[in-house]
């Protein structure tokens, strides 16, 4: 008996089925927010856990987007008068080889920024354009969901409920 394929078969198998548990997690308001498979600009993996126990405003966003530019100015101040009391973090779903640097650089972001290389967290969040947004408390928990751009009452509203209607 030729025991090849069936080898090849069964590594096949378990290579898929290890790909699908990735993409299993989905986002859904009041369940904990799907893990991220995400990089930092230096190419450092990044994770959800680094700001444990703050509520983070996670948005998604690309560089022609014009909607996710003004937010991201919004969330910049916000980020100024809030501190890390709310950790804003930015998820770009530009192609790897699009260069953010001048567009971050123009808008003077100084809160995280993140590339999803492999569109693992933009399927978790179920991201079908941006910007795509949500509130998460600093248990884990997803309180919010948006699509489109905020403007700055709405998102200096959810700022304020995410830290219990303190400023």
């Amino acid at each position: 008996m030729n025991w090849r394929p069936a080898v090849k078969l069964a590594c096949l198998l378990v290579v898929l089925t290890g790909l699908s548990a990735c993409k299993e997690q989905q986002v859904a308001i009041g369940a904990k927010a799907p893990a991220l498979a995400a990089f930092d600009l230096k190419g450092q993996p990044v994770g959800l856990e680094q700001w444990q126990g703050k509520p983070v405003y996670l948005t998604f966003w690309s560089s022609d987007c014009g909607g996710c530019a003004a937010d991201m100015q919004t969330l910049q101040k916000l980020t100024e008068t809030y501190g890390d009391r709310v950790v804003v973090v930015a998820v770009n779903t530009d192609p790897q080889q699009a260069d953010i640097t001048p567009f971050i650089a123009g808008l003077h972001i100084s809160y995280p920024v993140v590339r999803d290389q492999l569109g693992i967290t933009k399927e978790r969040y179920q991201v079908i354009g941006t910007p795509t947004s949500y509130l998460l408390s600093a248990q884990g928990t997803v309180l919010q969901a948006h699509q489109g751009l905020q403007g700055e009452p709405a998102l200096a509203a959810m700022f304020q409920q995410a830290q219990g209607g303190k400023s």
